[in-house]
């Protein structure tokens, strides 16, 4: 089983970060490795005092590699995937509805489109032909910022859009295509992030961070109070660098997932489903906006998950919205959480090219979109709406 491997900073784990080459570090690995662990060929990844590295594991040989007095800690590495739709078939209105719907009339006079602003869409990959991509990064060999043929990144990359058309666009290829679904395994996420937070800090300024993509199911994930727990466990290292990336300055923005109780996903989990059990891990991280989805007529849509979440439980923060039709760009049908979440993500980037907003911290712009959301159902947060549906004219007025 694959498994994230916490390691005690040395200088050729120093080297093999620094030149991006895990060859460096692979003698010292493979003569220390206990029996029934083998790395995985990927260099280590810095966080904070201590360096990431990925292993399969054996049934049994995590014991073995927790007495190796280099290693840290050892923590479940989940396969995660995007957040495709599932109910209902049509769409609900089209993308003119959604730019009508977010009240953005107040940040258009005003000049705030998004510009001088970075969106990171951290996803499948972008279509550089639909959308204008300035930069990014990717791992993977031949698979360049851009690069990307039509399909849910580049979905995403289009919804964020809505709000903020003068935005920059950013692509982070995370999610690889594998037996016709998109997966990667959290450890590829934390290298990401880590590559996200480099690039903030050599170039400072305003960065959004959108990601539709999450855990499934349970199953794959070591149990809740279990050491090595993802879902509900803050020390993970990827819950870790998620609020390293928020300290650093970005806006870090989460769908809230596809499992709600009336129309799930069938990839959740039978435990995984309903009010309580379908936001997990980041998705439900305190510092990060997580997003449900409604229809532009204020209907709750039935695949998005309910909370309370996993690390903090007034999740969702509130809902974007979703399933509606984009017919100038393929694909034309945007729906699920990872539909509603770029276009919250948008919203931000707009907000964030307002000079009085620009230097802000993450908690206050986050505090500005929920205390202006519209209720639809009553005071306080709701398991499925959350605080309420963003209004970004309102949200332009608190910040």
């Amino acid at each position: 089983m694959r498994k994230i491997v916490v390691m005690e900073p040395h200088e050729w784990l120093e080297a093999a970060e620094a030149t991006r080459n895990f060859a460096v570090a692979r003698p010292h690995l493979e003569q220390e490795a206990p029996a029934g662990v083998a790395y995985v060929d990927e260099p280590p990844i810095r966080l904070e005092d201590a360096y990431v590295l990925s292993a399969d594991v054996d049934e049994g040989a995590d014991d073995g590699l927790l007495q190796e007095a280099d290693v840290r800690g050892v923590y479940a590495d989940p396969t995660i995937g995007v957040f495709p739709a599932v109910c209902p078939d049509a769409a609900v209105g089209a993308i003119d509805d959604v730019q009508k719907r977010l009240n953005l009339s107040a940040l258009e006079t005003a000049g705030h489109r998004g510009k001088g602003v970075r969106i990171a869409i951290v996803d499948t990959g972008i279509d550089g032909t639909q959308v204008n991509v300035v930069g990014g990064w990717s791992p993977w060999p031949g698979h360049a910022p851009g690069s990307a043929g039509p399909g849910h990144g580049t979905m995403c990359a289009v919804d964020a859009m809505i709000a903020a058309p003068d935005a920059q666009i950013r692509d982070y290829p995370l999610l690889r295509s594998v037996g016709g679904t998109w997966v990667a395994f959290l450890s590829d996420a934390i290298r990401f992030f880590a590559e996200i937070m480099t690039f903030l800090l050599q170039n400072p300024g305003p960065l959004v961070v959108s990601n539709s993509w999450g855990l499934f199911d349970r199953s794959t994930d070591a149990p809740n109070g279990h050491p090595q727990n993802y879902s509900a466990n803050p020390a993970h290292p990827f819950n870790t660098i998620t609020t390293a990336l928020v300290a650093s300055g970005a806006d870090v923005l989460f769908a809230a997932g596809n499992c709600g109780s009336t129309c799930p996903d069938s990839r959740c989990g039978l435990s995984d489903r309903g009010p309580g059990n379908s936001i997990h891990g980041a998705n439900s991280h305190p510092d990060v906006i997580t997003v449900g989805a409604v229809t532009i007529d204020d209907d709750l849509l039935g695949y998005s998950s309910q909370g309370p979440g996993g690390l903090d439980r007034e999740k969702p923060d509130l809902c974007g919205y979703s399933h509606f039709l984009a017919a100038k760009v393929n694909p034309p049908l945007h729906a699920g959480t990872s539909a509603a979440c770029p276009v919250v993500a948008g919203v931000v980037a707009a907000l964030r090219s307002k000079p009085s907003a620009r230097t802000l911290a993450p908690v206050d712009v986050k505090a500005a979109l929920v205390a202006s959301t519209v209720s639809v159902h009553g005071s306080g947060w709701d398991d499925g709406f959350g605080n309420g549906i963003v209004d970004a004219g309102a949200a332009w007025n608190q910040v």
